[in-house]
């Protein structure tokens, strides 16, 4: 009986063209009009939502077009702040620490590679010469800033929300969200600060819902802003002392552009709760 199906496959394989046997349900052009569609379709989804959140934050069309420009342009601009000395300690004839195996959670500063989380290695003489160069991004992190500024200013005229406590809410979201974020970023080898990527926006939807009365413009204008100076604060700012200088020669913040944790926790979030 097997005898009989294999020959009749061979029989049918002989009678019928390769073309026959291996066929494509489309044709090549549809095949790539859909590959040009992802790869087109995708930056426009994700540009499209940052635009979705600061619309709904008030801004307006030509100045979200404006916007979402500069964030693009300026991300490839880094501005110098400054340079970190190497820490000035006295040799350690102690074994290096024991590296703890396994994998740190995807970050937002690492741009979703998995890296080991690791200990700081005694100092050594070779590099005491070395400094870590300081610097900020323009569309990850000052861009993100001065938007923010500009929702307090509009939450300080009653503009986003009549609640003489408003400001009170953000400073209070932006304290909790710095501390969280604060706790959970950790040094990476060779990168610099890591900070699980769903820590800072689940801090930040929460506090903000919560202080802001539920879903709309006042959490959204909450959130925008507690995210984005919280994870600036807690993840990069507080954390400067523990970047090894003897590994990392430059030091970007916001550094990653519209990828970057500063960027992005303050865009969801916000896009989250002006629903």
């Amino acid at each position: 009986m097997v005898g009989d199906q294999i020959d009749f496959i061979s029989a049918l394989t002989k009678q019928l063209p390769v073309s026959r046997l291996i066929f494509s349900p489309i044709s090549i052009w549809v095949l790539f009009a859909l590959i040009l569609l992802v790869v087109i379709g995708l930056p426009l989804l994700f540009f499209g939502l940052i635009g979705a959140a600061l619309g709904n934050l008030g801004f307006g069309f030509w100045m979200i077009v404006l916007l979402i420009i500069a964030i693009v342009v300026g991300s490839f601009i880094n501005i110098p702040l400054g340079t970190l000395k190497p820490k000035t300690q006295k040799p350690n004839d102690e074994p290096a620490p024991r590296k703890p195996t396994g994998q740190y959670a995807p970050s937002m500063y690492d741009k979703m590679y998995r890296t080991d989380r690791f200990e700081p290695e005694p100092y050594t003489s070779e590099s005491s010469g070395r400094k870590t160069r300081i610097s900020i991004n323009i569309g990850g992190a000052v861009i993100p800033i001065l938007i923010s500024v500009y929702i307090i200013l509009m939450g300080a005229f009653g503009t986003i929300s009549t609640d003489p406590w408003y400001l009170a809410k953000i400073a209070a979201a932006l304290i909790i969200t710095t501390v969280c974020v604060y706790l959970a970023a950790k040094p990476v080898r060779g990168i610099g600060i890591a900070t699980p990527f769903f820590i800072g926006p689940i801090v930040t939807l929460a506090a903000a819902l919560i202080l802001g009365g539920g879903f709309g413009l006042p959490a959204a204008g909450i959130a925008y802003v507690a995210g984005t100076l919280g994870t600036l604060i807690g993840a990069d700012l507080l954390h400067l002392k523990d970047v090894p200088t003897q590994e990392t020669s430059m030091l970007s913040i916001g550094g990653a552009g519209t990828f970057d944790g500063i960027f992005l926790t303050g865009i969801i979030t916000a896009l989250i709760a002006s629903f």
